[in-house]
């Protein structure tokens, strides 16, 4: 679906938007097999009827997790089987892994307007515009404050549709699309050499100047979410907002979340900027120790306002909904306060959202220090500890 909207009044608030573009929900995975079906609630069961390349795809996670209760979910599991049965037959990129298909509950607690748009180089590339609170806060309500995700390496929409669930819900509309070459994107045409941060600068210009919703869009509210791979573009995407900038960004960012970044160079912008990552971050598998030490010069390089926190035994999947990647039981729930809290303090000004911010949470490492940088007060926690610095 190509979205085109009239951009007559975008941002502005008086739109001539009287009703939402229809919407629709996660797509689900089509039925699987009846003898499949029969045996999904037995592992043994599935192992001896798929094949071996198939059993991969379901269960290799397995292998390195320590605190995955998906699998004990008949729903879950299931849904992980069809997916992946799909897959192998349905135009899923097979080089990536990682299935379209999202998640079952998160499927359906979103209201997604599919639209497709061009990069600058031609490569045409997928979007969901993610309605506040499921299409049932109206368009009158806007102007809204804005949300653009950027995905991982390897990754699709679907695996964040928690994340823009909880920005949705909370009366954020949220745009997120594949990057080139990922998910339902296309690849790169001729000449298109990837560059991620310029796929971001161009879905912030078609969100806020040819998309459906661009009237009902706030400019002066918009931040940018990333994880992993999206997390390095979000940050690249900060450095733009430096007033030498060597490509500003075609809409100004006030604030931006960095979840599991996998290098430790940036420079720095007047933009608050939160660090998220775990001990467990590897970044890939569950390695213990490694990505918040490496990650951690990167919270010191910042000049704004920042944050970095570490989630006790959290790993590089605590920020997708894919089934069966392990993380700690609590990970989400600490992404999930941290992350609606900096938005809605810095693009609401909503005061009480310090509470969370300078509150900690049980679960911060124990092993690694969390740190925040609000309005020149830094605080400093492990596990439920905390300790001011100045």
């Amino acid at each position: 679906m190509l979205g085109c909207g009239d951009d007559s009044a975008a941002g502005n608030g008086s739109s001539a938007l009287k009703q939402w573009p229809p919407s629709q929900q996660g797509e689900d995975p089509p039925a699987a097999p009846d003898a499949v079906s029969q045996v999904v609630g037995s592992t043994a069961a599935l192992l001896d009827l798929l094949p071996t390349d198939v059993v991969v795809r379901l269960f290799d996670p397995v292998a390195f997790g320590y605190t995955i209760n998906d699998i004990t979910d008949p729903i879950i599991v299931e849904h992980m089987v069809r997916s992946t049965l799909a897959q192998l037959q349905d135009g899923s990129r097979l080089d990536q892994v990682y299935h379209w298909y999202g998640h079952p509950y998160e499927n359906q607690a979103v209201a997604l307007v599919p639209v497709e748009f061009e990069n600058r180089y031609g490569t045409r590339l997928h979007g969901e515009i993610v309605l506040p609170g499921r299409a049932a806060i109206p368009p009158s309500d806007g102007p809204f404050p804005v949300i653009l995700a950027l995905e991982g390496l390897n990754t699709n929409t679907a695996m964040y549709r928690w994340w823009h669930r909880l920005f949705a819900d909370n009366g954020y509309l949220v745009f997120a699309f594949d990057f080139s070459g990922q998910g339902r994107s296309d690849d790169e045409v001729s000449g298109d050499p990837g560059n991620n941060l310029h796929d971001a600068q161009d879905a912030m210009r078609y969100l806020f100047e040819a998309s459906p919703v661009a009237s009902v869009l706030d400019r002066d509210r918009f931040g940018v979410i990333g994880h992993s791979m999206g997390a390095a573009a979000a940050l690249r995407v900060q450095e733009q907002e430096a007033s030498d900038a060597a490509e500003p960004n075609p809409v100004p960012v006030k604030a931006v979340i960095a979840a599991a970044p996998v290098f430790e160079s940036v420079s720095a912008s007047p933009i608050p900027v939160m660090i998220q990552t775990g001990d467990h971050d590897g970044p890939i598998a569950p390695l213990p120790f490694v990505n918040p030490a490496v990650v951690r010069p990167l919270y010191d390089s910042l000049s704004a306002d920042r944050a970095f926190i570490v989630g006790e035994a959290a790993t590089h999947g605590m920020h997708t909904n894919y089934p069966l990647i392990p993380t700690s039981t609590w990970g989400r729930e600490i992404a999930e306060d941290f992350s609606l809290a900096w938005m809605d303090y810095y693009l609401r000004g909503d005061a009480s959202a310090l509470a969370v911010l300078e509150g900690g949470h049980p679960h911060l490492s124990y092993l690694h220090d969390s740190l925040t940088r609000i309005n020149g007060h830094e605080q400093s926690y492990r596990g439920a500890g905390l300790l001011t610095l100045d």
